[in-house]
């Protein structure tokens, strides 16, 4: 037999990591359709039958309030689901079974899965399971999902499967006489309707939702019979069911949240908490990019030095532009997705340790009111910060907030976080028009960035479907330690995901901007992107860079990545050529494994350091010759806020499709084109009047 199983549970209950351990890590993600929350699920079979485990959003009620919950109970609503494991978080069940009641309303068989018993017993709380699973009418299974205990679990949910279970309510007497009376009666008008159904349709009835309730009069039952039980009351007999399930545990709480009342005296004091967590995520910044500068700088050597000499040497027999195509478009798309995977690897853990040790709800708590200014809730600071490192994950990380207007308003307003890559295009036009004031300069276009972004979001949140109006409701759990067995299976996820998703688009650009930076005769400088970009220059003059070609063709250049700013000027500007060199396997090899060895002990050595960027000074000579009159350093200001605000890389674009769709991708091209021409148009208009 096949059977459908889905795992609900409040967020953070652990229901990824009991599919992962019953399905042996076999599951595949993607996302549910029409928004941006993981679909997670893997099929396993178990003495002759065949289970579709289905990881269904983390939620608290099936209100519909939120995507997840929309997700959640449409699901569980219009799919045929054999069984549901609810998945509790034992050492907090009194916030967990509310929603346990509601899905027993349900009426489809159900298992409930009492999770974190490691803690429970750590923190001498004492739970009397039978008289619970007595209460419930459920059966239980207590343990965790890393005690590898996988077919007592299993036969439960078999046993669910087979044996489908009408669950009578959990009323109070006069309450029961009355579910019973309304479910006769919707019987007689409706008798094709099976028990569970017509049990639907008195919970609905109580939920007072139009539909049912004109279905029903219409059937002809008078609606006097239908308004004497009120949302309220079944609420309250929710509420009453979990309070006497209650009884039968015993906990002292001032014991279970010793530790984590102790770690919040100093993480959530009034005077500590917003020195510590901006010092926190500065060190957090400065380890995943540290951390992975040195391992992304030997992938792109790997690719574009090692490997780009063995194919110039093995296939010089090919036509020029087909082997420039191999080196430049392919070689070059192909080591600029696998160069981030040591960023985006040391992200997902370091978000990952966030998550599970409780501490990103407190972060949320602590900055969702100054950011909630900005209708932004707490938790999109975090991916805005990241967005100062790397465009790219940090989109990916718009995935950890809690709704969907959150999600694409965040994914909007990233581009505008000046990412490490535009730092060599700041430093080198800063250092060659504002050599004593560098620093101020770059300091100065950064915050344009932030400028626009927090306008944009004011912007935004005025039109009507992008007005936050949900109330923010916020629970802080326990710390716990991170178990690094789900560390490292997030961040493997994560990095075949993020592959699976660029290589195609990223490829497909690379070879197209190599086209046009190459055809018709080899040279950049009369190159197709050449040619239109001596025509285009005259709507960038307004904006002040538009008197030189090169800087308008740069801009195209850089969509491959924002430093390729650099290096597309490097070559209009400089007659450089590769350096050629003579391959030998085993010396190259020998020398590719002492970069890698450098690498490691640098990514160590350096974690805390502010690297210093060395300057090609023949370059600096030739910028300064972009601009050569009186507005020249006002030209060059221009041109680095332009680059600032404009379209990101390639793999930021692709980010924003994968995650949000053409939609919202051609959205944020549109206002990406649109502000930074309006911004440096009045910036250089406005401040030429005064010069």
């Amino acid at each position: 037999m096949n059977y459908t199983v889905a795992f609900v549970g409040n967020p953070n209950v652990g229901k990824s990591a009991w599919i992962n351990a019953l399905s042996n890590a076999h599951f595949q993600v993607g996302n549910w359709p029409g928004v941006t929350i993981e679909r997670k699920e893997a099929v396993i079979d178990f003495a002759g039958d065949s289970y579709h485990l289905i990881d269904l959003p983390g939620v608290y009620s099936l209100d519909e309030q939120t995507n997840e919950e929309a997700v959640t109970s449409h699901f569980l609503a219009e799919e045929k689901i054999d069984c549901i494991v609810n998945v509790v978080d034992a050492s907090n069940l009194s916030r967990n079974l509310m929603l346990t009641v509601k899905l027993r309303e349900l009426n489809i068989s159900m298992v409930l899965l009492f999770n974190f018993m490691d803690e429970v017993k750590k923190q001498n709380i004492v739970i009397d399971q039978s008289a619970i699973s007595h209460r419930l009418g459920l059966p239980i299974y207590a343990g965790s999902a890393f005690d590898h205990q996988r077919e007592p679990l299993m036969k439960l949910i078999q046993q669910a499967c087979r044996n489908q279970s009408f669950y009578h309510p959990l009323l109070d007497a006069e309450s029961d006489r009355y579910f019973v009376y309304l479910f006769d009666l919707i019987h007689q008008a409706m008798p094709e309707l099976d028990d569970r159904q017509a049990a639907q349709a008195v919970y609905a009835c109580f939920e007072g939702k139009a539909q049912v309730l004109k279905l029903l009069m219409d059937q002809g039952l008078k609606l006097e019979s239908l308004n004497q039980m009120t949302m309220e009351r079944l609420e309250k007999n929710q509420i009453e069911a979990v309070a006497s399930c209650m009884r039968y545990v015993s906990q002292r709480d001032e014991k279970r949240y010793h530790i984590t009342h102790k770690i919040d005296a100093v993480l959530l004091n009034r005077w500590l908490s917003y020195p510590l967590l901006i010092l926190f995520f500065v060190l957090l910044l400065m380890i995943v990019f540290n951390g992975s500068r040195p391992y992304i700088d030997f992938i792109n050597q790997f690719f574009n030095e090692f490997l780009a000499n063995y194919i110039r040497f093995y296939l010089d027999f090919l036509p020029v532009s087909i082997l420039d195509l191999i080196i430049s478009g392919v070689l070059g798309g192909v080591g600029g997705v696998l160069s981030f995977l040591p960023l985006m690897a040391l992200l997902f853990f370091f978000l990952g340790i966030l998550e599970e040790s409780g501490y990103m709800a407190r972060v949320a708590f602590l900055l969702d009111k100054a950011m909630r200014a900005f209708h932004l809730s707490g938790k999109a600071f975090l991916t805005l910060l990241i967005g100062f490192g790397c465009n790219v994950p940090a989109i990916y990380a718009t995935r950890t907030l809690d709704n969907q207007k959150q999600k694409e308003l965040c994914a909007t307003l990233i581009p505008f976080m000046s990412c490490s890559a535009r730092l060599p295009v700041y430093m080198l036009f800063a250092s060659a028009f504002f050599p004593d004031h560098t620093g101020a300069a770059i300091i100065t276009v950064i915050g344009f960035g932030i400028l626009m972004a927090l306008i944009l979001a004011l912007v935004v949140a005025h039109f009507k479907g992008h007005q936050e109006t949900t109330i923010f409701l916020l629970e802080l759990p326990v710390y716990r330690l991170p178990r690094l067995s789900v560390l490292l299976q997030k961040v493997v996820r994560e990095v075949k995901s993020f592959i699976h998703k660029a290589f195609t688009a990223v490829l497909l650009t690379m070879m197209l901007l190599w086209a046009f930076s190459y055809f018709p005769n080899g040279d950049v400088k009369t190159s197709y992107i050449a040619d239109f970009s001596r025509h285009a220059a005259v709507l960038f003059e307004p904006l002040g860079f538009g008197t030189s070609w090169e800087a308008v063709a740069s801009l195209p250049a850089g969509i491959s990545a924002k430093e390729s700013v650099v290096g597309f000027l490097s070559q209009c500007l400089l007659d450089e050529e590769p350096e050629r060199i003579e391959p030998e396997i085993g010396r190259d090899l020998r020398e590719q494994g002492k970069l890698l060895l450098n690498a490691v002990k640098e990514s160590t050595m350096q974690l805390f350091t502010v690297e210093k960027q060395e300057g090609n000074k023949a370059l600096n000579t030739s910028i300064q010759q972009l601009f050569t009159d009186r507005y020249a350093p006002l030209r060059a200001f221009s041109f680095m806020v332009y680059i600032c605000l404009t379209i990101p890389c390639v793999m930021a674009m692709n980010a924003l499709y994968q995650e949000y769709g053409w939609k919202l991708l051609l959205r944020s091209i549109i206002i990406m084109l649109i502000v930074p021409y309006v911004v440096c148009l009045l910036l250089f208009q406005g401040l030429s009047l005064l010069l």
